[in-house]
């Protein structure tokens, strides 16, 4: 049961230099230090460690930290273009499915007086109308397909 103490109270001092603990983890681990030498001395050659790094100068070439700088920038603008891209997306496809069954009914109209005129069989006139109604989502996925392939030629 202390080995699990002792090793909670090592990871809570690592992660309250590194990401932030919650407060009642930082007054379970204060308490805990004041009462465990061990755990003090680790968490004291931590923050030694942590200041010496400090310390450390690290020179490092400029064009490096410009390419690495564009770099970041590159990868955070592509982890925001999907984001952007489906909110057009989702509105096309709300305005198609509203418009579509606004204009079922007249294209049902259509499609059966075409299919009476030309004598064609009843399923050809189905395929017509799910056609009809596909051809608004192909057109918005040409169209996303188009701008993702465009922005991978520009990479």
């Amino acid at each position: 049961m202390t080995k699990d103490l002792h090793e909670r109270a090592a990871e809570l001092a690592a992660a309250a230099r590194v990401e932030g603990i919650s407060t009642a983890d930082r007054e379970w681990l204060d308490a805990h230090l004041q009462s465990c030498a061990a755990c003090q001395e680790f968490s004291n050659a931590t923050e030694r460690a942590i200041r010496s790094l400090h310390l450390v100068s690290v020179q490092v070439d400029p064009a490096l930290v410009d390419r690495t700088r564009r770099a970041v920038h590159r990868r955070a603008s592509e982890l925001r273009a999907p984001q952007s891209q489906l909110i057009p997306l989702w509105m096309s496809c709300a305005l198609s499915w509203v418009l579509g069954g606004l204009t079922l009914p007249l294209v049902w109209q259509g499609i059966e007086w075409l299919r009476r005129y030309v004598d064609m069989p009843s399923p050809v006139g189905v395929l017509f109308l799910v056609v009809w109604w596909a051809l608004p989502t192909l057109g918005v996925a040409a169209f996303l397909g188009a701008n993702r392939s465009q922005g991978a030629d520009e990479r």
